[in-house]
């Protein structure tokens, strides 16, 4: 999957406003969206286009777009 594209679904799965920016290095925490709920909207979203199964307790170290995108794994994305 491009970079670009998960950056998208994510800011769909957040809920955020196409006028924010956000890149790999933006805070998941900045983001006035990010919640318990949307934790479970981003677990969600890894297990359907990566099948990989994540638990809250992994999110919880997961501080940028970044980090997420590494906990996935880096060869996922071009």
């Amino acid at each position: 999957m491009e970079k670009k594209h998960f950056i998208e679904l994510l800011k769909e799965t957040l809920e955020i406003d196409e006028s924010v920016q956000i890149d790999e290095n933006t805070m998941l925490t900045d983001l006035e969206e990010y919640d318990s709920l949307s934790t479970l909207g981003i677990i969600a979203l890894i297990d359907e286009h990566f099948g990989k199964k994540l638990s809250g307790e992994d999110l919880q170290n997961i501080t940028t777009v970044k980090s997420l995108m590494e906990m996935i794994g880096e060869d996922q994305f071009k």
